[in-house]
């Protein structure tokens, strides 16, 4: 499988000078938050607080190998193994007395942590901990539960205004911990700037329906990075421009990720980040993973003349707060979009959240569409 070369050294060209920044904001007495996953960082970015993301870091840790004696500290310090991996891995983190254990010199001190309900219950209380244990307050968006899985043009009304009404509890929140205000036109200026970033990404993720695919997982999840962790910069467009204009010359020109494409699969839930070197063996089989779930529900279109209510829309339809109906629909897309012969989905016990209903996927996508998956015991 050979690699893309806007992809090259991107741990060493993009992860690791983040963190590095993050260290530097922090010595410049620069307001810094933890966030978690499904959170509107938006605005964190228009009121140039720097983002850090637990999640992230775990994910860095296991790459680095580091994850397993960190999940080990948490569990000597009395917190369960029935817990995601990525939370017992950065309370390890940071109760680790070995600075070995901390790629990057572990995750800058943060003012306040910000989560929101729209993902897994584990959030909640796993920021309360990080809380507790780093003394500093911790905000929640508390917002509703998208039942009918709406898409963000038919979401119940009541719904935005709820999302909205929290955006601007949020707002005062983080104006009284930074001692400044919001600045408008830099909030559209971030709104404007993610939006861009999630039609370029969205724009590779349909070149790679090209047959061969341009781009496999591999690529896929570690350019996610920006449009998880940091949409609204012009870092995220720049490189995603680069990206997608790479990735369309190859479409153009038929030129796979790998040699001889026999199988296209779709990959739902989290990869190994201890061994991403999975999908290396899927290429020497002729399988190459053509799409990703992970890669679309980051997604969304914003309006820069409607910032608050255009967030609610991106947001409130994540499938993490939608009921399994949401995530079955987006395989179903994906599985007929990209042409594929094969559907893996991984019941990942770092991230149980996002393995709920695996069993009823395997049946749905195989009667309707005839596809076969594989359902793989895995962790993050």
């Amino acid at each position: 499988m050979t690699r893309l070369q806007t992809l090259q050294g991107f741990y060493e060209n993009h992860i690791k000078p983040h963190y590095q920044n993050a260290h530097k904001a922090q010595k410049e007495n620069k307001p810094i938050a933890w966030v978690a996953s499904t959170f509107p960082v938006e605005i964190l970015q228009a009121m140039d607080i720097t983002p850090i993301w637990p999640e992230n870091y775990a994910s860095v840790c296991a790459a680095r190998q580091v994850s397993v004696k960190l999940a080990e500290t948490a569990e000597r310090h009395g917190y369960s193994r029935d817990l995601c991996s990525y939370a017992r891995t950065v309370i390890g983190s940071i109760l680790t007395e070995d600075k070995r254990d901390r790629p990057e010199g572990g995750m800058p001190k943060p003012n306040f942590l910000v989560a929101s309900t729209a993902a897994c219950d584990t959030h909640l209380k796993w920021f309360q901990v990080l809380s507790h244990h780093l003394k500093r307050p911790l905000y929640l968006l508390d917002i509703p539960y998208n039942i009918t899985s709406a898409d963000a043009q038919n979401l119940e009304t009541h719904h935005v205004q709820q999302y909205v009404t929290q955006l601007e509890e949020l707002i005062t929140f983080l104006e009284k911990q930074t001692n400044t205000q919001l600045d408008k036109n830099k909030l559209r200026k971030a709104i404007t700037l993610s939006d861009r970033t999630s039609s370029l990404w969205l724009e590779i993720q349909d070149h790679r329906k090209t047959i061969p695919t341009p781009m496999g997982a591999r690529d896929a999840f570690s350019a996610v990075f920006y449009m998880l962790c940091l949409p609204a910069t012009q870092t995220a467009v720049d490189f995603y421009q680069k990206l997608r204009d790479e990735i369309k010359e190859r479409a153009k020109n038929r030129i796979g990720i790998i040699e001889n494409e026999r199988y296209r699969l779709v990959w739902d839930n989290l990869p190994m980040w201890f061994n991403l070197k999975f999908f290396d063996y899927l290429a020497s089989l002729g399988a190459v993973v053509v799409a990703e779930t992970f890669s679309h529900v980051w997604t969304g279109s914003l309006n820069p003349s409607k910032p608050l209510e255009s967030l609610a829309k991106k947001y409130l339809p994540n499938f993490a707060n939608c009921r399994v109906k949401r995530k079955i629909d987006l395989i179903l897309n994906l599985a007929k979009d990209f042409h594929a012969d094969g559907v893996i989905l991984p019941t990942n016990w770092g991230c149980r959240m996002m393995s709920i209903g695996e069993t009823i996927v395997k049946e749905v996508v195989y009667k309707k569409l005839g596809v076969p998956s594989l359902i793989l015991d895995v962790d993050s």
